[in-house]
């Protein structure tokens, strides 16, 4: 399946469920409680927050006994979301003076696939660029977008937004052996 901006309903399609956005609003609770793997974390928005979110998530996964490959593509796709919600929430004013505006990731896990959420308090939606061939910025997207079986992004409340992407895992028949 290809990527791309997802809504409130195509969210819920990543657990195989179409629903209309009342009836999701309602599940999103429920929802989330039936993920027998869920880890989360609230970093601040500075210029560490893409290493401990990186390192968070290959701890997790390492953990939750991932294949070595989902991890290093959880990896990638971690500390491109991590690197675009820090962006754009450092464009937003200080809450306080010297506290930074928090950034939080979940982590939810199951059989079939892996789920990783990036929370920011920016009101913008991701728009998956096209990078000149020597910009230096421009393709974090399109990169998640290449490795993701799947991503999108929700609007969680009024200042808070959600981007996701998922990774299905392999089959018991193309797992590799151990």
């Amino acid at each position: 399946m290809d990527g791309g901006t997802g809504t409130a309903q195509n969210w819920f399609a990543v657990a195989g469920l179409q629903a209309s956005r009342p009836v999701a609003d309602r599940m999103a609770g429920a929802f989330f409680l039936r993920w027998p793997l869920v880890s989360v974390l609230e970093i601040g928005a500075s210029a560490q927050a893409v290493g401990i979110a990186r390192q968070y998530v290959t701890a997790s996964l390492g953990e939750w006994a991932c294949p070595f490959g989902i991890r290093e593509d959880m990896e990638l796709i971690c500390s491109e979301l991590v690197s675009n919600a820090v962006q754009a929430t450092l464009s937003l004013p200080a809450l306080r003076p010297a506290e930074p505006w928090p950034l939080g990731l979940r982590l939810l896990g199951k059989r079939q696939r892996i789920v990783l959420e990036v929370w920011d308090c920016h009101p913008g939606v991701p728009v998956r660029q096209v990078a000149a061939d020597d910009a230096e910025c421009g393709r974090g997207l399109a990169i998640v977008h290449e490795l993701a079986n799947r991503w999108g992004s929700r609007r969680l409340t009024a200042h808070v937004k959600a981007v996701w992407a998922e990774l299905l895992l392999p089959g018991p028949a193309t797992r590799p052996q151990r």
